[in-house]
């Protein structure tokens, strides 16, 4: 695997984010696939967009990640953005895990106060949180739709509209209960994780390829 870029992280962050990179291993062979067949077909693409039936938890988190990943490894020309079939307020709880980890985290008050805004350092953009329902024309010539509902979620807008699924379970049955802080705390690593992953391996196969240059 590829070396990751040079610290421009905050030092919380950077911290959480090489020792998250050390738990690559721990990805089963089948959610490896899954990645690798992502990173394939974002090598050449420009953005990738995670779709679920609502745009509150974790297609936030990997709005965040896949972003934070493209920015670790240097692929500053990708962008990853996120959206749902209902627009509902972001949970606190994403804002949460994602301070826990070292983002600064303010919130979109003057704007959406249901979103918030998410940073790694001062050098980088900041990544709007807020729900979105549309996100306008998606060009699948240079962005990839990945679908991360499981199948028990899958709504008639979701189904059929990409051929590509990374699912994750939702966190909401835990919500209000003694588990709930663990839940995210379990979440934001293994999305962390795979979309560091997803970074490196993207990084790796575009330079296969002459895609990009370092």
């Amino acid at each position: 695997m590829l070396k990751a870029q040079e610290n421009r992280f905050n030092v919380r962050l950077d911290k959480f984010c090489r020792s998250t990179i050390q738990s690559f291993k721990t990805i089963s062979p089948e959610r490896k696939r899954m990645l690798d067949n992502i990173a394939r077909n974002l090598a050449d693409k420009r953005y990738v967009v995670f779709m679920c039936n609502t745009n509150s938890r974790r297609t936030q988190l990997l709005q965040v990640w896949a972003q934070t990943a493209f920015y670790y490894y240097g692929l500053y020309d990708k962008h990853a953005f996120s959206f749902g079939d209902t627009i509902i307020p972001v949970h606190p709880r994403v804002a949460w895990v994602l301070e826990q980890a070292g983002f600064y985290v303010n919130n979109l008050i003057s704007v959406d106060p249901n979103g918030y805004m998410i940073s790694s350092s001062t050098e980088f953009p900041q990544n709007v949180l807020s729900s979105k329902n549309d996100v306008g024309t998606i060009d699948t010539t240079i962005g990839l739709v990945v679908n991360i509902c499981t199948e028990v979620e899958e709504s008639e807008s979701t189904i059929g509209k990409s051929g590509i699924h990374l699912p994750y379970q939702s966190p909401i049955p835990a919500e209000n209960t003694i588990r709930e802080k663990d839940k995210y705390r379990h979440l934001n690593h293994q999305i962390a994780v795979e979309m560091l992953y997803l970074g490196a391996r993207t990084r790796e196969l575009a330079l296969q390829h002459k895609l990009i240059r370092f």
